[in-house]
């Protein structure tokens, strides 16, 4: 009798140890492209694997102004060489404080914003995705 249990806890045990390791793996699909200090935005949603980034140090007024594009990261290249401006599905916050992406240039919230907060990655909302047109760094 004494053997059945055992064997039937370790049977548990391993099951649960395999669940595990299942969910690791599939958390740990995602590799930062950014680092202390910085905000990246992606091409494309979690649910597509993000693909291309935009790697931002600043506040930007107009991702129109330049010549703002996503590159290849570490989580893909769909969407590289596309421009910034209205194209970005989710964002890395690895900046210390929030994150604001607007919808409109100048950093203004009339029609759209969303904040990102410290130290989190988040798709764009309904509104912002694929219309994102101002990223700003606010104080910690």
């Amino acid at each position: 009798m004494r053997i059945r249990k055992l064997i039937s806890a370790v049977a548990v045990a391993g099951a649960v140890a395999t669940a595990g390791l299942a969910t690791a793996g599939n958390a740990s699909a995602f590799t930062a492209d950014c680092h202390g200090g910085q905000v990246c935005l992606y091409y494309n949603s979690s649910a597509y694997g993000y693909g291309a980034v935009y790697i931002q140090n600043t506040s930007i007024d107009n991702y129109a102004d330049g010549n703002l594009k996503f590159s290849s990261g570490h989580n893909g290249s769909a969407g590289s060489g596309v421009a910034v401006k209205n194209n970005a599905a989710a964002v890395d916050n690895h900046w210390y404080g929030t994150f604001n992406v607007y919808y409109n240039s100048n950093m203004d919230c009339s029609v759209a914003c969303q904040p990102i907060p410290m130290n989190t990655r988040r798709d764009l909302n309904s509104a912002l995705k694929n219309n994102n047109a101002s990223g700003e760094f606010v104080g910690p």
